[in-house]
C-alpha cells in the first residue's frame, strides 16, 4: 500500500504495523464528511427558500438534491423533517397552502408533498 503512495504520505504512514491503521488515517484525512461540510449542508437546507428566478418543479428539484446530498453526507432526514421544510420554504404568499398542508394527514412523505405543491403550482 505505501509503494502507491506519494513520497509524503508515505513517510507519514511508514510507522504503522498494519494496513487497517493507515486506512483508519487516510479516511481521517480524506474521506467521509467534515463536520463543517454537514453543519453547512444542513444550514443550507434548513434556510432554503424558493427562488423568484425558478418555478415550483425546480425549486422542488433542488430541496430533493440537497436530501440526498444530507443522505449522502451521513445525516438522513425524517419524512416530517422533509415534509416542514418543504412548507418552509415555500413563499409567504402561499400562507394558507402552508397551514392546509401543515394540518393534511395525507401529506407523509417529500413525494407527498411535492405532487401537492406541484398542483397547487398549475391552478395558480
Amino acid at each position: 500500500m505505501l509503494s502507491s503512495m506519494i513520497d509524503a504520505l508515505m513517510r507519514e504512514n511508514e510507522g504503522f504495523d498494519i494496513t487497517q491503521d493507515i486506512w483508519i488515517v487516510l479516511k481521517d484525512k480524506f474521506g467521509g464528511t467534515s463536520t463543517t461540510k454537514l453543519r453547512k449542508l444542513t444550514i443550507k437546507f434548513d434556510t432554503y427558500r424558493k427562488r423568484h428566478n425558478h418555478d415550483m418543479r425546480q425549486h422542488l428539484r433542488e430541496m430533493s438534491n440537497m436530501i440526498r446530498e444530507l443522505k449522502f453526507a451521513g445525516h438522513s432526514l425524517t419524512d416530517e423533517q422533509q415534509i416542514q421544510a418543504v412548507i418552509r420554504s415555500i413563499p409567504n404568499s402561499w400562507e394558507n397552502m402552508k397551514i392546509n398542508m401543515t394540518h393534511n394527514d395525507n401529506i407523509k412523505t417529500f413525494d407527498d408533498i411535492s405532487r401537492h405543491v406541484e398542483l397547487e403550482d398549475e391552478c395558480l
